[in-house]
């Protein structure tokens, strides 16, 4: 572990750890990984945020239905589609607040019944360029979908 100097009477530690030189080595390698990789992700996020929203709608449906047959009482989500908002029960959530960029729309809101049925209903989710659906099935299945329900 300890080397003796040749014409001295001290010794010094074996060398141990990384060179300044091989440190910014990999400090180059990582600044040009992060330069390729940072605009495809920033690019890929609008898309990520869509699917994401699309599937808060729908677990929010599903709890929707899931309170009306614990409760044996209808459930209904009202859309409002200017705001971008929705509530259900006591709850409310703002889409645009929680996912920048994505706009709702709906034709009418979903209503669950006590046996768990619901009136079908399609909400679209976009984000300017794509789109999601949230399908809503007259059995009370909810899914999420990108073509037609």
């Amino acid at each position: 572990m300890f080397e003796k100097i040749a014409d001295k009477t001290e010794y010094k530690a074996a060398q141990r750890g990384f060179t300044v030189l091989e440190l910014l080595m990999v400090l180059v390698v990582a600044s040009v990984l992060m330069g390729i990789a940072v605009p495809s992700f920033q690019s890929w996020l609008p898309t990520l945020r869509l699917s994401n929203a699309a599937r808060q709608v729908a677990t929010d449906l599903q709890l929707a239905r899931m309170r009306a047959i614990s409760s044996n009482t209808d459930t209904t989500v009202a859309f409002s589609t200017g705001t971008g908002t929705y509530s259900f029960g006591g709850e409310s959530r703002s889409l645009p607040q929680l996912f920048p960029g994505i706009t709702i729309s709906s034709a009418s809101n979903p209503t669950f019944t006590a046996r768990g049925t619901a009136n079908a209903v399609t909400i679209t989710l976009t984000n300017g360029s794509s789109q999601k659906l949230v399908c809503v099935k007259a059995v009370g299945r909810v899914n999420v979908r990108d073509a037609s329900c």
